[in-house]
């Protein structure tokens, strides 16, 4: 049974809205002792989590988004403390994976729900950091590039959509040299992501039905063009993924290195960091996720 919570609340992040009620209500209601920090800077969130495991906490939560998430994450590494995910940023595609929903209350009752279960979840490795969902380069990372804070406040998840024409506008091609556990590929695209996590943001949409965030695999997954066989072809990709597709490549690695030619703009888990060439791994069941009984496999 769950006795302490330790919540590190990420105040930036998602829209305004009372938390604190809604959370002593679910808490308290299971008879759940819990303890707060708010996050002021970066980093905060992983210090506050590795005290929190340190301290004898049953689980530690998350309120915030992927980035608040990933900190989490990365604090309880080497622990085995469980993470809880409390969704409250724009996108929240960890949660989506797991089946998290997004309402405050329902996501807190999973964390003190004796029914509740921990399923292990993979993490990536990136030029000395950590990932949790994916890495994009291209066309992905510009698109991200593109939907600041400023249009994040104003449209809120369509921010990405803006994002994306604003980033067509800069589209080119780039040559990738990518070695995938020793074998080297060379060829040409607009995008490419390694996936640990499959969603798109919604329920049931993902970059491929083979992506697991628990397999022990990460999953490379090459745009070619931007031609309309290339829509088409994503609009495929979101219910059935054809891997002999002329416009996409999909590869699975433990192990990958992307060097490209120009160098390009990277979106480590929706935050522009660095540019290629990146050496990238996988970490076999790395943390433990509070989720829902139906959603450990």
């Amino acid at each position: 049974m769950i006795k302490k919570i330790f919540v590190i609340v990420n105040p930036a992040s998602g829209k305004p809205q009372p938390i604190l009620h809604t959370l002593n209500k679910v808490f308290r209601g299971a008879d759940t002792d819990w303890d707060i920090a708010l996050t002021k800077h970066s980093g905060d969130a992983e210090r506050f989590a590795r005290q929190a495991s340190e301290n004898g906490y049953d689980v530690v939560a998350g309120f915030g988004g992927d980035g608040t998430v990933m900190e989490v994450a990365r604090g309880l590494l080497g622990t085995n403390t469980p993470m809880g995910i409390l969704p409250g940023g724009t996108a929240n595609l960890m949660s989506v994976e797991l089946g998290i929903p997004k309402d405050l209350a329902l996501a807190a009752g999973i964390i003190v729900n004796p029914e509740s279960e921990v399923r292990f979840v993979d993490l990536g490795t990136v030029n000395d950091t950590y990932f949790a969902l994916r890495i994009g380069m291209g066309f992905s990372a510009e698109r991200v590039k593109s939907a600041d804070r400023a249009l994040k406040d104003k449209y809120g998840k369509m921010a990405y959509s803006i994002g994306a024409l604003k980033a067509l506008t800069k589209l080119k091609k780039a040559e990738y040299r990518i070695t995938l556990d020793g074998q080297t590929i060379v060829t040409q695209g607009i995008s490419c992501f390694i996936d640990n996590a499959g969603n798109l943001g919604k329920a049931g949409f993902s970059a491929a039905e083979n992506i697991s965030i628990s397999d022990g695999l990460l999953d490379v997954i090459l745009i070619r063009d931007a031609s309309y066989e290339t829509y088409v072809s994503m609009s495929r990709v979101l219910t059935s993924f054809d891997p002999e597709s002329s416009t996409f490549h999909h590869w699975q690695a433990r192990e990958i290195l992307i060097e490209t030619n120009p160098p390009l703009t990277l979106n480590i888990d929706g935050e522009i960091v660095g540019q290629t060439p990146i050496s990238v791994k996988v970490i076999p069941q790395a943390v433990r996720v509070m989720v829902s009984g139906s959603q450990t496999a």
